[in-house]
């Protein structure tokens, strides 16, 4: 893990990539696994494993921090899956909550859907290899962000949406100190 959240390696735990995705290339050339899939990596990373054949990179992203928009268009340009993690943000003050968001309510109030909805249809109308895996407590729930797949934002939304987290594009990507790690 070169980015946040979670829990970093330490010691002979850390495994250089070309190790390990030679590794995964063998698994899945044994047929052991389908595809190789990064998660919580630097766009350098994910430009270097290119080659390997990723099928999917799994990074925080959502509508209120686009750090990670370079990484995006590279696996936009690519092919590669993309798949947002804290879709709508998490309790993690480095991930403000998509929800909380004035515009975004504003928004989902006018298309008649919840804040929820807003936030990940903009996801899936952001770019097309986008693959949402949001959490759920409840079926209500499940339906709600079920149902997102059907929902299409009109121009106006989309751009009071796009405004919403364009500064945060250019933000410099440095690993956030998470709760129970020394700063």
């Amino acid at each position: 893990m070169e980015i946040g959240p979670g829990l970093a390696a330490g010691g002979d735990q850390n495994v250089d990539v070309d190790d390990q995705l030679a590794e995964m290339i063998s698994m899945r050339d044994e047929g052991k696994i389908g595809g190789i899939g990064l998660s919580a990596v630097a766009t350098d990373t994910v430009r270097h494993a290119l080659p390997a054949g990723i099928a999917c990179v799994q990074n925080p992203y959502n509508l209120l921090d686009r750090r990670f928009e370079d990484l995006l268009n590279l696996c936009t340009d690519n092919g590669t899956a993309w798949v947002p993690f804290f879709p709508l943000g998490s309790a993690f003050e480095a991930f403000p909550n998509v929800t909380d968001n004035l515009v975004v309510q504003q928004v989902a109030a006018d298309a008649g859907i919840t804040p929820s909805q807003a936030g990940l249809a903009w996801l899936l109308s952001h770019a097309e290899n986008t693959f949402l895996i949001p959490g759920t407590g409840s079926i209500g729930h499940l339906e709600e962000n079920t149902a997102v797949g059907s929902i299409q934002l009109s121009s106006s939304a989309l751009e009071a949406l796009d405004a919403v987290g364009a500064d945060t594009v250019s933000l410099p990507v440095e690993p956030p100190v998470w709760p129970g790690e020394a700063g």
